[in-house]
């Protein structure tokens, strides 16, 4: 397989993977849901790298949203979990020798600002945002664990992140 049809297969698998977990986990919220999807975005970012998680991240995200009902959602949530995987790849790439969790807490931060300030613009008012914003950070902390979890094994079979 050439360089470009790997990239492309694995950019979809990756944005499908996303989706999937986005959308068949949910854990409802007075304020939307939590889902195992962060761990897909993070998870993006390791193997294909900042711009390739982007992009998977992003749109297998943002369908999710678009397919769950979340319509509005949509443009912020490819924002918000595109930022959220290039953060994290950019930082794996740029900081080899740190600690996983170097990375994923930038990304989380990123992630949850993005979503403050869409809210914002869309409530037109900050209590909403800011009763959201704990479910936010939540909900990182879940896609944290999970890539935490998947990361290891995934390191000890040596997948690397595909060069984009």
């Amino acid at each position: 397989m050439n360089d470009q049809t790997k990239k492309i297969t694995y950019t979809a698998l990756m944005m499908a993977l996303t989706f999937v977990m986005t959308s068949l986990v949910k854990i409802p919220l007075p304020t939307g849901y939590i889902h195992p999807g962060d761990g897909a975005v993070l998870l993006s970012a390791f193997i294909l790298g900042p711009w390739g998680g982007l992009i998977a991240a992003g749109i297998g995200s943002a369908s999710a949203d678009y397919f769950g009902g979340y319509g509005a959602y949509v443009l912020p949530t490819f924002i918000a979990k595109g930022s959220m995987a290039f953060i994290f790849g950019y930082l794996m790439k740029r900081f080899p020798e740190k600690n996983l969790l170097f990375f994923a807490f930038p990304a989380v931060i990123a992630m949850t600002a993005v979503y403050f300030v869409s809210e914002v613009i869309m409530y037109g008012n900050v209590a909403g945002p800011l009763v959201n914003l704990p479910f936010s950070v939540l909900q990182g902390l879940v896609g944290i664990v999970l890539v935490t979890i998947l990361y290891k094994p995934l390191e000890r079979f040596r997948l690397n992140p595909v060069k984009f």
